[in-house]
């Protein structure tokens, strides 16, 4: 195998695959990337038998071949050589030599590609054509809620289904519900739900991340595979065998108390708010007035707080008081864009729904903290409220 490259085109394609490439493995193999060169189109591999990621860059090819590369070694040299014209041969034996046009020569030992896993094939499905910018959005507002208890696998990434004409991505950690609903063009045939592990949609994430919001993509699912396609790339895994909790239980189905408050004003009392519940549990007591939101927090042995904000009342009267987890609340509001916010909840033993006023496609659900006296100190007397 030989060509020769712009360092920063093949940096882009490792940067790309490594994502998929295992860090500590019982299989040493895993920790290399597959490099094919057919033409002037170089192929590379990552594969951690989770998650797959192969992509392609364009190369001045001289001599077709395939090799096995230590991961990390490799994508540390072109990285110090970005701005440089490489020349990239391999020998007989899997020798690879890195030349660079500034004198620079590495030498590194690499594995035949017959002992890396074969890259998965892309099963039948359902697919569905979707914008980055679409994506992106259904991403962020829901993988922060994922749990990472491994005794719940199933809560261990992010629920995408489809109903009707709408698309659907659900996350939950027993504590907190996100649900982000996109409307597709066409109905999805057939319709599915499956859950995807927390890595492949972060991962995906990053990589889209590098392209311009209205670029299209496309998204194929089955029962036990899923995988994104975006331009020479390829993101694949098995999705998590296991039942998804029926969410749509936790759903507030009334609320005897809803309010409007200024989203960047409540982020902001709520990250000084933070302050002091952090050495209290990260526990906070809201009492919500007719226009006023008082917000309390305190710890033993470091002190109090306590803020008022405006907001409007919508339904419901009289005071209302409800205790949470304050990073529940900054973890949602703090990816929203638009302004003003919409609370409900029934009662301060009840599910507190969240949403955006001018975005009926996002929800947030968050389970109160039981307290026996709203002005004791929550180290003491705080117990959550699970799903």
């Amino acid at each position: 195998m030989k060509f020769t490259c712009k360092g920063s085109v093949l940096f882009s394609g490792l940067s790309i695959v490594e994502k998929a490439v295992s860090i500590r493995t019982s299989l040493p193999v895993l920790e290399n990337i597959y490099l094919s060169l057919s033409g002037n189109v170089l192929t590379l591999r990552g594969n951690d038998l989770e998650l797959g990621i192969e992509t392609q860059v364009v190369v001045d090819g001289l001599e077709d071949g395939a090799v096995l590369l230590k991961a990390k070694t490799l994508s540390s040299i072109v990285s110090k050589l970005q701005n440089q014209q490489l020349v990239i041969t391999m020998d007989d034996r899997f020798n690879v030599t890195i030349q660079a046009d500034n004198r620079v020569d590495f030498h590194i030992m690499g594995l035949s590609a017959d002992e890396y896993p074969i890259f998965p094939i892309i099963e039948h499905g359902t697919a569905l054509q979707l914008k980055v910018e679409d994506m992106q959005q259904l991403i962020k507002y829901t993988i922060f809620a994922v749990s990472f208890d491994e005794t719940k696998q199933f809560l261990n990434g992010i629920l995408v289904k489809s109903e009707g004409d709408q698309l659907s991505f659900v996350a939950t950690d027993g504590y907190r519900l996100s649900i982000k609903n996109h409307r597709l063009s066409s109905l999805p045939d057939p319709q599915f739900s499956v859950i995807v592990p927390f890595k492949v949609m972060n991962e995906f994430g990053r990589i889209i991340a590098q392209a311009k919001p209205d670029t299209q993509f496309e998204l194929n699912i089955s029962k036990h595979q899923v995988s994104f396609v975006i331009g020479k790339t390829i993101c694949m895994s098995r999705v998590i065998q296991g039942q998804f909790p029926d969410y749509k239980q936790v759903l507030p189905q009334r609320a005897g108390n809803a309010f409007s408050i200024s989203r960047r004003a409540f982020l902001e009392a709520c990250e000084r708010a933070s302050i002091i519940a952090f050495a209290s549990n990260n526990v906070i007591r809201l009492l919500f007035r007719d226009n006023v939101l008082e917000i309390h927090a305190n710890a033993q042995g470091m002190g109090e707080f306590r803020e008022e904000l405006q907001i409007s009342r919508i339904s419901g009267e009289g005071d209302a008081k409800i205790a949470f987890n304050v990073r529940l609340i900054l973890d949602s509001i703090k990816n929203l864009e638009m302004d003003d916010l919409r609370v409900e909840f029934d009662n301060e033993l009840s599910p507190c729904l969240v949403k955006p006023v001018s975005d009926q496609d996002y929800k947030y659900i968050i389970m109160p903290i039981r307290t026996s006296d709203f002005q004791q100190a929550p180290s003491q007397q705080a117990e959550t409220v699970s799903v």
